[in-house]
Order: structure tokens, then C-alpha cells, then sequence
């Protein structure tokens, strides 16, 4: 399966099937993990914990998905939103 080019409802199909074999929920939890880790090393770098972000726009909807869930969870444990600018 090319996972670049996999759309929004088999996205959404797999994030509901609980099989671990899931070859997009392991593609997601790559790039979060990945995403994360990057946000991480840039906070700190900067020093502190930006609230506004320029992005190169994702590629394909997997890697869409994968942003939008990350700056989800980073906005929710910050308690405020997040603001991505795509470029």
C-alpha cells in the first residue's frame, strides 16, 4: 500500500481498527512520534514553548492527519491552541 497517497476515509477506517498490524495506525504513530520529537527539540532550542508555527505543507493526507492530531494533543496539554501558518 503507498501511504502517500491513502485518503481521509481509509485514514479515518483505520484509526478505528484496533489491529496491530495496522500498516497506516503504524505509519501515524511513526509521525507523531516524529513530529513530536521535532517539536520538542525546537522548543528547546528557542527556549521556550512557541504558540504559532509555519509549516511546510504536508505532502500527502496521511502526513495532514498526522500534524493535525500532533498539534492536537500538544495544544491540549498546553491548554491553549495551537496556531499553524502552512506554507
Amino acid at each position: 500500500m503507498d501511504l502517500k497517497t491513502i485518503t481521509a476515509d481509509q485514514i479515518d477506517a483505520a484509526l478505528a481498527d484496533e489491529s496491530p498490524d495496522n500498516e497506516i495506525a503504524i505509519e501515524l504513530a511513526r509521525l507523531i512520534d516524529t513530529y513530536t520529537r521535532n517539536f520538542a527539540a525546537h522548543c528547546e532550542k528557542v527556549g521556550r514553548v512557541p504558540t504559532e508555527f509555519m509549516l511546510k505543507k504536508p505532502d500527502s493526507e496521511i502526513e495532514r492527519v498526522a500534524m493535525r492530531l500532533t498539534s492536537q494533543a500538544i495544544s491540549d496539554e498546553l491548554g491553549q491552541p495551537l496556531k499553524l501558518v502552512w506554507v
